[in-house]
């Protein structure tokens, strides 16, 4: 059996706008159905960036351990716990992931079926560090009510990792977004993770063209690798206008027939509202801010558009996430979304970079620990 530490490292928000401390913090008793892992690959989403700096529209308690998208390895799990989501065997030694813990017991629980809403949702990446719920550290507690799975054996880190928020937000976005028909133009607006992994599932649907419209260059590269056509980088054509004329072109005059938010720049709804077509359905997947823009609301009426909004996931979708990754993993290098791995102590120098644009992924890399 491995021998579990009384304490480990973790790095805590202590102030909204200031650095992250490395702290010494108590490891939790692990009860019965309670897992304790050590975390090996934590990534690192633009919500932390925000979430730091306290621009999120929930702002949790402080102090607190960030990081909701990551992959640990089981030390020491509690009495009771046998299988993962999907009914495999769990033991000492497995790569699990897991979603938020849904409360089982309310409305949206219970009658709506819908655990992505759940009224009393028990999250990792905003709990006070003697919950040792946050990614950002060097093990985390997996509470009793939480589902995890498996990662699948033959996937790394580094493909597997993304599936802990973009990939998993993206499938259960999809799910909402319903049938996509065969040879639909998409855009893609923003390409960072969500965006990418939009583009992905686009292309693995049945898409004619895709457009990702974003930037860095970086991440339009690798947008193009994932499977887009065309790229619009918004550095060099910085007027919404003339993206707009550039996309109209490369769907017959017409736009697009599907378009996915991904920036969570609240001014490229209004922009989406423009360029899609008559009919067209409209995926929200990256707002997260508490910020306004003004639309033009009658563009839902005369276009008949069909608008859907989308948070978050539940486990079914992490599962199909890495089952999507497992069967097209030598088709599409997953791996390369991790664009920087960091030491725990340079988490400020990480979500520095996430916020300049620098990485596509950055993450805490624990493995040689």
């Amino acid at each position: 059996m491995t021998d579990v530490p009384k304490t480990c490292k973790a790095a805590v928000l202590v102030e909204y706008g200031k650095p992250l401390e490395i702290q010494e913090v108590e490891i939790p008793e692990i009860g019965p159905k309670a897992i304790l892992v050590k975390v090996l690959l934590a990534g690192i989403c633009g919500t932390d960036v925000h979430q730091q700096r306290g621009e999120l529209t929930i702002k949790s308690p402080l102090p607190n351990i960030q990081g909701h998208e990551t992959i640990g390895r089981i030390v020491k799990l509690g009495e009771g716990r046998v299988i993962d989501a999907a009914g495999e065997p769990l033991q000492v030694g497995d790569r699990i992931m897991w979603a938020h813990a849904d409360c089982g017991e309310c409305y949206w629980c219970q009658i709506e079926r819908d655990p992505v809403l759940c009224a009393k949702r028990s999250g990792y990446g905003w709990a006070p560090p003697s919950a040792l719920r946050g990614g950002f550290a060097e093990y985390e507690y997996v509470t009793p009510m939480t589902n995890v799975v498996k990662v699948p054996e033959e996937l790394t880190e580094e493909e597997a990792v993304g599936v802990g928020c973009a990939f998993r937000t993206v499938v259960g976005g999809y799910e909402r977004f319903g049938k996509i028909g065969l040879m639909e133009d998409f855009v893609i607006q923003g390409c960072g993770p969500v965006g990418l992994y939009s583009t992905i599932v686009a292309r693995e649907s049945g898409a004619r063209k895709i457009i990702v419209v974003g930037a860095p260059a970086n991440r339009l590269e690798l947008a193009k690798k994932w499977g887009a056509d065309y790229t619009i980088n918004i550095d060099e054509y910085k007027d919404a206008e003339e993206r707009r004329q550039m996309i109209l072109e490369l769907t017959h005059g017409r736009g697009p027939e599907n378009v996915v938010e991904a920036s969570g720049y609240p001014p490229a709804v209004a922009e989406g509202l423009e360029m899609i077509m008559k009919g067209g359905k409209y995926l929200i997947l990256g707002q997260t801010s508490a910020a306004s823009t003004p639309i033009v609301v009658s563009r839902f009426n005369e276009k008949g558009l069909t608008i859907v909004g989308s948070v978050s996931a539940h486990i079914v979708h992490f599962y199909r996430a890495l089952q999507f990754i497992q069967t097209h993993r030598n088709k599409y290098p997953f791996a390369e979304i991790v664009s920087g791995k960091y030491k725990l102590e340079d988490i400020n120098e990480a979500l520095a970079n996430m916020a300049a644009g620098k990485d596509i992924k950055g993450a805490i890399d624990n493995r040689d620990r």
